[in-house]
């Protein structure tokens, strides 16, 4: 699935807070050697670097459009590598302290194989910090893109459709870390409540990711229209206060 960065970096986007509040978590000395899995744009890269200024950052992404616009954001950051390869193929061997991921994992159905490699990956006592959606992650997306299929007639494109993500349960991934080998595993859920106040934002955010799969079956003029009719869901179910839905996030701690 081809990425577009310009748009996915400059999207209102609630998962980089989350983000933050994840390398807080996670603690990153100044000295450790961090593998940011997922490392999209670079902006969550970055703030890793300077964490671990006497370390080292490497980042890896499938996407050779998300990894340009990372290169460009951290010119000036000499502490930071960066890698064009998926999560399936990686090669480390014993080599960080942190494997951090936020918001990525999501997109790989090979998850027990990936985290086998994560664990390959770090050294002994390392540590992972992890944030992904949850299942049912966000019930209006299914329902809304539901309708949306339903109202356009476009159910002949999906009839065999499967969608790409892994949503776990928090038990379900707690088994995935423990048959990994991980140890002092904490696995949690965390609602956040997101707030859009314009019908735009919703989309560019929507479109930048969460609707990228449902566009691969779509031309471009179905594409429009799908979105369209996505976004009048959301629209019709204006509060007082904007735009809002609730959004469930897993965060994932475990040692090696």
């Amino acid at each position: 699935m081809r990425w577009d960065a310009e748009k996915y970096d400059a999207v209102k986007a609630p998962q980089v807070d989350a983000g933050k509040e994840l390398i807080a978590m996670a603690k990153v000395k100044d000295t450790d050697s961090v593998l940011d899995l997922g490392c999209g744009t670079g902006k969550l890269t970055v703030e890793l670097a300077k964490r671990a200024s006497n370390g080292i950052v490497v980042g890896i992404d499938p996407s050779r459009e998300m990894l340009e616009k990372a290169r460009e954001a951290s010119a000036d950051i000499d502490n930071i590598r960066f890698r064009l390869i998926p999560a399936q193929l990686m090669d480390f061997n014993g080599r960080f302290e942190v494997v951090f991921s936020n918001s990525a994992l999501q997109w790989i159905k090979e998850q027990q194989e990936v985290i086998r490699l994560v664990y390959q990956a770090l050294k002994k006592k390392g540590r992972i910090a992890f944030q992904l959606p949850a299942k049912d992650f966000n019930k209006e997306l299914f329902d809304y893109t539901g309708k949306a299929i339903a109202l356009l007639g476009y159910e002949r494109y999906f009839s065999n459709w499967q969608p790409p993500w892994y949503l776990p349960s928090k038990e379900e991934y707690e088994n995935v870390l423990k048959e990994a080998g991980f140890k002092n595993i904490s696995v949690y859920y965390k609602d956040y409540r997101i707030i859009f106040n314009y019908l735009e934002e919703i989309l560019d955010w929507w479109t930048s990711a969460g609707l990228r799969p449902y566009f691969e079956e779509l031309s471009e003029k179905e594409q429009e229209y799908f979105k369209y009719a996505v976004a009048m869901s959301y629209e019709n179910n204006r509060t007082d206060k904007g735009i809002e839905f609730d959004f469930r996030r897993l965060f994932a701690f475990a040692e090696k």
